[in-house]
């Protein structure tokens, strides 16, 4: 499972793709930093990038989570996490070249800012349009 910062986390699942939205998510609103959580293949931590917003956690590390059942409101209130993606019990798991090349890509300077371009430019077409 890898841990991300949420910022570089929502930008690791843009960079995924179609693929983002069929692996489990999990998103954890604590204070002062929230993190985003990717549930991965096993093997994915092996050769890892360092980096200080990024941590895989391992085999016997514990994390408790709610229910992927749970809503979104109860998730956080009895847990501080709430499943963006839940696990639907298929298995299905990022795989690991995928995640790292996502990744590799979300710490790409040209390709962030041209990410917020095209999301400012839709806010403000959204924002700004005329009757």
């Amino acid at each position: 499972m890898l841990r991300l910062h949420q910022r570089l986390g929502l930008t690791v699942l843009w960079e995924l793709g179609e693929h983002a939205d069929t692996v489990p998510v999990l998103e954890e609103h604590a204070l002062p930093r929230p993190w985003v959580y990717i549930l991965a293949q096993p093997g994915t931590a092996d050769s890892w990038p360092l980096h200080p917003d990024a941590v895989m956690l391992t085999h016997g590390e514990e994390l408790t989570v709610p229910s992927p059942r749970a809503d979104g409101i109860t998730g956080v209130q009895q847990h501080t996490f709430l499943w963006r993606t839940a696990p639907i019990g298929s298995g299905d798991l990022v795989d690991a070249e995928q995640l790292r090349k996502a990744f590799a890509q979300a710490l790409d300077a040209d390709r962030q800012a041209a990410r917020i371009r095209a999301a400012r430019a839709v806010f403000f077409h959204g924002r700004h349009r005329h009757p």
